[in-house]
């Protein structure tokens, strides 16, 4: 399929179709009302929300790569929150359009726009520079 996309485009013929309905195939994200919620989704939630009472009175670095305003009540919004509502927790956002926080959190986030890949690569190359 990657070798026959034309400028990011996948051809029509090539896109999956439902076994059910026979209409084409799209991908699982929250959007609309045919997101998937299945057990192992509610399982995964159980497990994210343990997981921030668990760490609620820890020191956390929240780190949030490239995240939009496509769906901005996933993620980009609850990190503001949960930075927000606890002391120990700190954001670091990478966002190259965007890296601003809307809460009052500036003294509590590090706002980081260059580009994600160059960031990554001095990140993995930190070791090699000491």
């Amino acid at each position: 399929m990657l070798e026959k996309t034309v400028d990011c485009k996948i051809p029509t013929e090539l896109v999956p179709k439902c076994p059910v309905c026979g209409m084409p195939m799209d991908v699982n994200i929250r959007k609309d009302a045919y997101f998937v919620q299945d057990d192992n989704w509610y399982q995964q939630s159980k497990n994210y929300e343990n997981f921030l009472e668990e760490t609620k009175n820890k020191k956390v670095v929240l780190l949030e790569f490239g995240v939009g305003f496509n769906t901005p009540g996933i993620i980009r919004f609850p990190f503001e929150q949960m930075t927000y509502q606890n002391t120990n927790w700190n954001l670091v956002r990478f966002n190259k359009d965007n890296p601003n926080v809307y809460l009052k959190i500036e003294d509590k986030c590090i706002k980081v726009s260059e580009d994600i890949g160059k960031v990554i690569n001095q990140i993995k190359n930190i070791d090699k520079n000491i």
